[in-house]
């Protein structure tokens, strides 16, 4: 994919409308409308703009249900934000530059990654584990006290980050107590020597700290020598501790990035606000 060079992007943002036409070319194939909730493209307009089905009654506008319909922002401030999102601006920064109360920026920027995992492969198996698919869904009734477990895989500069559903944090802890599984830390991030297929496991949780005398501080394991950890294990020291309910969309952000990192950020998050946010 293209980079947006600087001046593409004035001209994207120069107007609301130009801004809005760029998001609505992901929403809609060929800008043709369909009711989100029931398929029927049958539809009727209503005099404020939004739409009604003609089957299921279902009212409403052209970014309903999806993820960019967080936040309320318009469509210039949501390419801005993600111009400064890709470009790895701090939070408290995009705020000052944007005009924006910090609290928002972070709700956009939770925003964002969760519309990454709802593009993963394992992205049900991460909702089963308890990670909030986004807007329109329940909140889960208890946060994610111990991170799913990920097993790590680097191939042709290509790095996966593979939801290991059958292993916990205590299974870490086991392996590493009676199995000698050597093991490291990065904050409350803890990840392993090679494990069967992958490079690594790796999660984050008080279940992996049960004691004063565990540690995590293992030398030289393989997976240091990963281009991918190395990028990734830098971006999670800056952040300064990782919630164990987030670590599954950082380290998902961390995925993308890498995998994406000859291409230009921007059209690639714009595509996955624009998805509908799945109902779970």
């Amino acid at each position: 994919m293209a980079k947006i060079n600087i001046i593409s992007f004035n001209s994207l943002t120069f107007t609301e409308k130009s801004a809005r036409k760029f998001l609505l070319d992901f929403c809609w194939k060929n800008h043709q409308r369909y009711c989100p909730s029931c398929k029927n493209r049958k539809l009727y307009r209503l005099a404020d703009g939004r739409r009604r089905c003609g089957r299921c009654g279902y009212t409403f506008h052209d970014f309903s249900r999806r993820f960019l319909n967080r936040c309320a922002f318009t469509s210039r401030q949501w390419l801005w934000f993600l111009k400064l999102f890709a470009l790895d601006i701090a939070p408290v920064c995009i705020a000052a530059e944007m005009d924006v109360n910090y609290a928002t920026i972070l709700k956009a920027a939770d925003t964002v990654r969760r519309a990454i995992v709802a593009q993963a492969l394992d992205a049900d198996g991460l909702y089963e584990a308890g990670v909030w698919p986004g807007p329109g869904n329940p909140m889960p009734a208890a946060a994610i006290v111990n991170a799913p477990v990920f097993g790590i895989i680097e191939l042709g500069g290509v790095a996966i980050c593979d939801l290991m559903p059958s292993l916990s944090a205590e299974n870490l802890l086991h392996f590493k107590i009676n199995f000698c599984l050597k093991t490291a830390s990065v904050g409350q991030v803890v990840y392993t020597a090679p494990y069967k297929q992958y490079l690594s496991l790796v999660s984050c949780g008080p279940g992996l700290w049960p004691a004063r005398y565990i540690r995590h501080a293992d030398k030289r394991l393989p997976v240091e020598a990963s281009p991918f950890w190395t990028f990734a294990k830098l971006r999670l020291r800056h952040m300064r501790g990782v919630p164990a309910s987030h670590f599954p969309l950082y380290l998902k952000e961390c995925e993308l990035r890498y995998n994406s990192r000859d291409q230009d950020l921007v059209p690639i998050l714009a595509q996955m606000l624009c998805m509908f946010v799945p109902r779970k």
